[in-house]
């Protein structure tokens, strides 16, 4: 019997979930009236994430002169993006719990998805940039729910998608009917995420020939993007990175959202440092 997304999704609500005082600061960015004072009080309450603040401020990834020693100076220094921008990151961290080597590919290259996003948005302005990296990191996080839930097997379909350089996305619909892309979007509107993050995940695997370009679709296609250099070109991802770096300006999710490069060399190094710098920080 085939296993519902809602059952899927059900089955891990105990195992995969953001901590209550992540929710309650991301809640406190909808008001206009927020003081630096009030933030820093409310991430106060979570010591491990205040400490990942703290270590993520004093990283090369942001490079201030000083040393960054107060939960004050770094939200003052960083800017409240930048904050929500961690916020989640390190709630994605902890909801992904890396406990094998599916589970690391899996964080590594969501980690790298939301660099990207940030990185290709800078250029065509697609969306504020915390959003384009908050869809980017959370992109996959539908294969997480596959992963983490008893009731299917998913470890063999990623094994093979990895190996083989199959589509997983085809092998999911094959084995389930439905995608984790589909599972995620689910997740997240269950999450009470904005809709249009909700949107931008759900369908950041289309194939992006359509002329419409409603924003939802604009995003979906940044994570497409930054998805497809991520996967085939750094290889975080895939077994076999093809290097393609002609590729990238052709793709279909480009032309959507009017970006090009001159420099997709470039491009891919700057995404890899970034990433690579991130990636460092948040380890421990």
């Amino acid at each position: 019997m085939k296993v519902t997304i809602k059952e899927l999704v059900g089955s891990i609500k105990e195992k995969l979930s953001f901590s209550k005082v992540a929710t309650r600061i991301l809640k406190l960015f909808e008001n206009d009236d927020l003081s630096s004072y009030q933030l820093a009080k409310v991430i106060a309450m979570d010591p491990v994430l205040a400490a990942y603040i703290l270590k993520i401020s004093n990283s090369p990834f942001y490079n201030f002169s000083g040393k960054v020693k107060t939960l004050s100076d770094a939200i003052t220094l960083v800017g409240f993006e930048e904050i929500k921008k961690i916020v989640i990151m390190i709630s994605a961290k902890n909801a992904f719990k890396v406990s094998d080597d599916i589970d690391r590919m899996l964080w590594e290259h969501s980690l790298a998805v939301a660099v990207g996003c940030s990185v290709i948005n800078s250029s065509v302005g697609v969306t504020d940039d915390g959003e384009a990296y908050i869809s980017g990191l959370l992109h996959d996080i539908g294969k997480i729910v596959f992963k983490k839930s008893q009731l299917v097997n998913y470890s063999d379909i990623f094994k093979t998608a990895y190996e083989s350089g199959e589509e997983i996305r085809i092998l999911e619909e094959k084995t389930f009917g439905y995608n984790h892309a589909d599972v995620g979007g689910y997740l997240l509107k269950e999450w009470n995420f904005d809709q249009e993050i909700v949107d931008a995940v759900s369908f950041h695997h289309l194939n992006f020939t359509l002329k419409k370009t409603a924003d939802f679709l604009k995003k979906a296609a940044l994570i497409n993007l930054s998805d497809f250099i991520v996967n085939n070109i750094i290889g975080l991802g895939k077994k076999e990175a093809s290097k393609d770096y002609d590729a990238v300006n052709n793709l279909n999710s480009a032309r959507l959202i009017g970006f090009y490069t001159d420099n997709p060399v470039g491009l891919v190094e700057d995404i890899q440092h970034k990433f690579m710098i991130l990636a460092t920080a948040m380890e421990g």
